[in-house]
């Protein structure tokens, strides 16, 4: 049975080894915790902020991770959004899922707008915030800026 819950501690490991078997896939430079270090302080980055974390699992085994990381008042940041490869798209849709529990918590909130950041070589994402609404821009277009461990980003901005 696949849950979708809050972030526990007990997870940190498995948060780390999910988005690390993603970003070191092998089609840009590798990045370490070092570079995004709140992988190492998820309820306090995010949770403990004003955001939140969420974590799918299958029998108690971590299969996906979305987080939203407040950055002012009413701007937050889309980050740490990772599902293994055999729940993505049909006929599971987890992504869809987790990204809909952070919309829902988004709303309640009352954040205007959210940012993220994604490789450039990342074309399947970009698909898949493009037809949520986001709309691709510069870097020096965002309201904040905002930490994130590939120089060579796309960034997307979504008016809710």
């Amino acid at each position: 049975m696949i849950l979708i819950i809050q972030f526990k501690e007990q997870y940190t490991q498995d948060v780390i080894d999910l988005v690390l078997h993603f970003q070191n896939d092998g089609t840009r430079p590798p990045v370490t915790v070092a570079d995004q270090p709140d992988l190492l302080t998820i309820t306090d980055s995010y949770i403990n902020a004003g955001g939140n974390f969420w974590i799918a699992t299958e029998n108690e085994k971590l299969i996906g991770s979305i987080g939203i990381m407040p950055c002012g008042k009413d701007i937050a940041i889309l980050k740490k959004f990772f599902v293994y490869e055999k729940y993505q798209g049909e006929p599971i849709h987890l992504g869809r899922k987790l990204y809909a529990e952070l919309m829902k918590y988004a709303k309640e909130k009352g954040f205007k707008k959210i940012m993220l950041d994604t490789p450039r070589n990342t074309v399947r994402a970009h698909k898949f915030y493009e037809k949520a609404g986001f709309t691709k821009v510069e870097e020096n277009e965002l309201p904040v800026t905002f930490s994130h461990p590939y120089k060579d980003s796309d960034f997307f901005i979504l008016n809710i």
